[in-house]
């Protein structure tokens, strides 16, 4: 007769036929995880059939589990409705207005005059079908395929794949027993003859250590996600790029002299980089060298143009999806990390996240501009917000934005401007205007969250992180997007 562990032995008296490994593990009060050393050993030992298959799943984030709990920002906002004499009126000084238009936008939802007017007949049946949505979040196995998209969209739920391990006994529970467990042994299970009947256990040294978990949700991830949200809300789409870059899309497809100051080693970090390389298309660095040629004078290297760096700033994730996507009208962004040699200071430091954005589409003006900033940065709820005149190689005009930290007073945390036809032609954008800018999250985040210096955002002290964890969930309840921001 084989002896087995108990835990192994308990799979197989549950296992006569094929069964989910959940299921046993829910049966026996434990973790399905817990249980998997001892599949594994029952597979190796040929007691124990086990089959893999990989299903995907929805699960909640961290927002989606607040949401559910607290409410869709278009659930609440349509909640505080007053309804009177077949109308209802809700206001826009709702904490969470901004957002929950940008959601309720395709549903024909429309401020005026500070407030959102409905009959109540066009209330009950939009407040209905968000009502549903809101449902959903409690449930997900039975939410459609669209919202759950929307969702996915809007970082309340995420796309996962789940393995499903399924056991099966391959020899009789009768031809196996269980043995007690040991570590170590005694002189008297020496002398008795008792170690014969236990299962001794090997240690492993080699297994890592549980990691000490953290005593908070961490704010600054908590309010990166939160931005995406906003983001997606006004009708952006997200792009993404990789980190380490080639000096092409960071400099010179943004019309960046490549005698440029900021393109020195006391500005930019240059990579050793042996592995592969993706070149732009030949075209591209055709056109793009040609610019730089005729309104530069200079002789322009292409050899330059392909050198390895770590990105210093974002826009080289917005040019490339503007030389995919070309003329025509769109919105997208990027939030990412980029790096630069500062010296570390409560200002600065050598790797922050930027949010970056284009708007594409004819006709657009520098009003336009000023005016998507002020939109995202009232979503953000930025109530002091100036902009001031600035210059930058592949935009004009320009400007500079800044915001009022209750401590550091005014700070700069900003860019935007419009694409220089120097940057737009080469790439083959010729009906289109392009509004761009890059913002400072980190700078953003200590503005609203009253954080005076840049290296607590990553802070590893438990009292500091339950701290701004605490100013996170206030700003999220009190202020959300209910701030109104102006030029000066």
């Amino acid at each position: 007769m084989l002896v087995l562990h108990p835990a192994l032995y308990e799979i197989i008296v549950r296992a006569r036929d094929w069964r989910l490994l959940d299921e046993v593990a829910k049966e026996l009060g434990v973790q399905a995880e817990s249980l998997m050393r001892y599949v594994e050993e029952g597979r190796a030992k040929g007691v124990l059939q086990v089959e893999k298959k990989v299903v995907e799943v929805y699960e909640l984030t961290e927002e989606g589990r607040r949401r559910a709990a607290e409410g869709l920002p278009e659930y609440n906002f349509l909640k505080s409705a007053t309804c009177d004499g077949g109308r209802c009126v809700v206001s826009l000084s709702h904490p969470e207005a901004g957002v929950a238009l940008a959601n309720l936008a395709k549903l024909g939802v429309r401020p005026r005059g500070g407030v959102v007017e409905l009959d109540e007949e066009t209330y009950r049946k939009i407040l209905s079908a968000v009502e549903e949505k809101q449902r959903y979040l409690s449930a997900l196995e039975g939410a459609p395929r669209d919202v759950l998209q929307e969702f996915a969209r809007r970082r309340i739920v995420r796309r996962v794949e789940r393995t499903h391990i399924y056991v099966k006994a391959a020899v009789p529970p009768e031809s196996v027993r269980p043995a007690e467990v040991k570590t170590a042994i005694t002189s008297e299970d020496i002398a008795t003859g008792r170690w014969r009947t236990y299962l001794l256990k090997p240690f492993d040294l080699g297994v890592e250590p549980p990691e000490y978990p953290a005593p908070v949700p961490h704010f600054f991830n908590e309010f990166l996600d939160y931005v995406r949200e906003v983001m997606i809300g006004l009708g952006f789409e997200e792009v993404r790029g990789p980190v380490l870059e080639v000096e092409f899309w960071n400099f010179d497809a943004l019309f960046q002299a490549q005698d440029h100051p900021a393109r020195e080693v006391h500005d930019t970090f240059y990579v050793r980089w042996e592995g592969p390389i993706e070149a732009p298309p030949e075209h591209l660095l055709e056109a793009v060298g040609r610019v730089h040629e005729e309104k530069w004078r200079y002789k322009w290297s292409r050899e330059k143009a392909l050198n390895p760096v770590l990105r210093t700033q974002t826009t080289a994730v917005t040019i490339r999806a503007l030389a995919e996507r070309g003329d025509g009208e769109y919105k997208v962004f990027t939030i990412g990390r980029v790096f630069r040699p500062e010296k570390l200071d409560p200002k600065h430091s050598m790797e922050f996240h930027q949010l970056d954005g284009i708007v594409v589409g004819p006709g657009l003006t520098f009003k336009h501009l000023l005016g998507q900033l002020e939109q995202i940065a009232k979503a953000l709820g930025m109530t002091r917000v100036k902009f001031r005149p600035a210059y930058f190689p592949f935009t004009s005009p320009s400007v500079e934005v800044y915001a009022e930290h209750p401590k550091l007073g005014w700070v700069e945390f900003g860019g935007a401007g419009i694409f220089r036809p120097e940057v737009t032609e080469p790439l083959g954008v010729r009906k289109s205007r392009v509004l761009a800018w890059g913002w400072g999250l980190d700078r953003i985040a200590m503005i609203l969250l009253g954080i005076d210096d840049i290296r607590d955002l990553f802070t590893k002290d438990p009292d500091k992180l339950k701290e701004y964890y605490a100013r996170w969930i206030n700003y999220r309840k009190t202020t959300g997007a209910s701030g109104k921001a102006y030029t000066l």
